[in-house]
């Protein structure tokens, strides 16, 4: 049977997209040559154009090892699931289909969410303690930044995967929040 993968290392991992659309859900899948990283600006559920928030993507680095979910479907359902993503995801956000290690050793090439770094959303060129001051300032439909960054730590710390990226930008947040107190 011929079938498509997903790769999810945000909001995908958690909120069971893939169970209407008949999918399979497989953990501490890896994306080589990718990490975490808060490198998208958000203005609407996050932030506002006034205070952007600092939303997550990933970033192509050598040597990089990003720890995720895999999801499989039907071949069949391959409309639907990229549809259903690029709604998710916004029209700044490409699709390629990229190697991606399952638990089992298999190797599967995996449409993956990636931030186009020439659009107008992406903002990694930002030193991380100004998008950390971003994040902590922004509050948009879905509520704060600073809240969806913590539930983000929270729900890779409750799936059993520590990402140096995330550590790094909860600290750069703390240290911000710290200093306004």
């Amino acid at each position: 049977m011929k079938t498509v993968w997903v790769f999810g290392y945000g909001s995908l991992m958690w909120d069971r997209w893939e169970t209407p659309l008949g999918g399979r859900r497989v953990d501490h899948a890896v994306l080589l040559g990718y990490r975490r990283a808060f490198n998208k600006r958000s203005v609407e559920n996050w932030g506002t154009r006034e205070f952007p928030a600092a939303t997550l993507g990933l970033e192509p680095v050598v040597g990089a090892r990003c720890v995720g979910s895999a999801f499989e479907f039907a071949e069949e359902q391959r409309v639907t699931v990229v549809t259903s993503l690029k709604g998710r995801e916004g029209k700044s956000f490409a699709l390629p289909e990229l190697p991606v290690l399952l638990p089992d050793g298999r190797e599967v090439r995996a449409l993956t969410p990636v931030n186009a770094t020439s659009g107008p959303t992406y903002i990694g060129q930002i030193p991380i303690a100004d998008r950390a001051r971003m994040a902590a300032a922004a509050r948009g439909t879905s509520g704060a930044c600073a809240d969806y960054v913590r539930e983000i730590k929270e729900k890779l710390d409750s799936l059993g995967i520590t990402d140096e990226a995330v550590e790094g930008f909860v600290a750069h947040l703390k240290s911000e929040q710290a200093r306004k107190s």
